[in-house]
């Protein structure tokens, strides 16, 4: 019955793990096999606190008020795999290999067709205010406001992550049902994110003799931005027994990761207007702009935790299911600058952060054969 015990608290243990830090997942009573796998479905947020907080346009009606229009991503699901195989004496030993995936979409749309509504372009890096303009004009010539017009704009985040990690399950010297782990390993991450955004209205604009104009305008923006790193990862975790079969599990952990990073900037706009504080040698009707950081060196302090619950279910045939559910977290301090996205001719300046966080919530199966 001791045996039994202390073999079943091992599984618990190896119950114990974080999402994306994933480590042994399930257990068994047949200490002549320690093969397992784990799966799980999660649903989480990623942000940049710079994408997700993006304003890409303003409304301004003929009433005076003004509504701005901001980015925003959606949660979704995602997924973790992993394999794994314990060891020791007291098979208080494992090594584990994970892979985590987790994207987030988002669309936003506004459209203003009234002849008495504005649309700002916030994004662009082309379109401007024109300052010679007569206060009674309908809108600002340049290109930055547009009427009967339509903006939108479809991001995206895409996070996966790979660990390879070894474990050691110990006894706390005080408390009989708790289990202590520490943990070191590989991780390496990579971190995409971007957005594409449309324009379409009318903008105004003046000839060489002042005379206010208009023609159809279309502004079409893409950004994007890819991190990749690997390093050392270290973490410790606890376990505490409520009874024989449920627990109370989770950890701490820190990695260092090195790599690189790049970014690119492109906007095309197409108008028979035009734009002003370009040169007069300037004669087009479609304007471009382009702003990218070549592949450079990348670094991150990479801060993970979670906490959750845990079930073991032993079989006769010495087999086990575990599952467990919980939340996660994963903070990314990138040690680069913001990227700044500006023109010398616009009024509008980006500067999107590179500090990741992930979030989520997973619920964990595992089987150990």
């Amino acid at each position: 019955m001791i045996i039994l015990k202390r073999k079943f608290l091992c599984s618990l243990l190896l119950v114990n793990s974080t999402l994306t830090f994933a480590g042994t997942l399930g257990s068994s009573q047949d200490l002549t096999k320690g093969f397992f796998v784990t799966g799980a479905p999660i649903y989480g947020s990623l942000s940049d606190e710079g994408i997700n907080k993006t304003l890409y346009a303003e409304t301004i009606f003929a009433d005076g008020s003004t509504n701005s229009h901001q980015i925003n991503l959606d949660s979704r699901w995602g997924f973790l795999v992993g394999v794994g195989y314990k060891f020791g004496p007291q098979m208080d030993h494992d090594v584990t290999l994970t892979y985590t995936n987790l994207k987030n979409k988002g669309f936003n749309e506004i459209g203003n067709t009234g002849t008495n509504g504005v649309i700002v372009n916030r994004l662009s890096q082309i379109a401007q205010t024109n300052p010679f303009f007569n206060p009674t004009d309908p809108i600002i010539p340049g290109g930055q406001q547009i009427r009967d017009a339509t903006a939108a704009v479809s991001s995206h985040y895409d996070f996966q992550t790979v660990e390879l990690l070894t474990h050691r399950f110990f006894q706390s010297t005080f408390l009989n049902n708790v289990h202590f782990s520490r943990y070191y390993g590989i991780k390496a991450s990579e971190f995409k994110k971007g957005f594409s955004a449309d324009y379409e209205g009318t903008m105004a604009y003046v000839d060489v003799e002042f005379n206010p104009l208009e023609a159809p305008l279309d502004d079409q923006i893409d950004y994007s931005a890819k991190y990749f790193g690997i390093g050392p990862q270290i973490g410790m975790g606890a376990t505490w027994s409520l009874n024989r079969y449920i627990s109370l599990v989770g950890d701490v952990s820190a990695a260092l990761l090195g790599g690189s990073y790049s970014s690119k900037w492109d906007e095309d706009l197409n108008t028979t207007g035009i734009i002003p504080n370009y040169p007069g040698i300037v004669s087009t009707t479609h304007y471009s702009y382009e702003q990218a950081t070549p592949t450079t060196l990348w670094a991150s302090v990479v801060v993970g935790s979670n906490l959750a619950i845990a079930a073991q279910i032993p079989f006769h045939n010495g087999s086990s299911f575990g599952i467990k559910g919980g939340i996660n977290t994963e903070q990314y301090w990138s040690h680069v600058n913001a990227d700044a996205i500006r023109s010398s001719g616009t009024q509008n300046t980006l500067v999107i952060a590179q500090r990741f966080a992930v979030r989520d919530v997973f619920i964990k199966m595992s089987y150990m054969c």
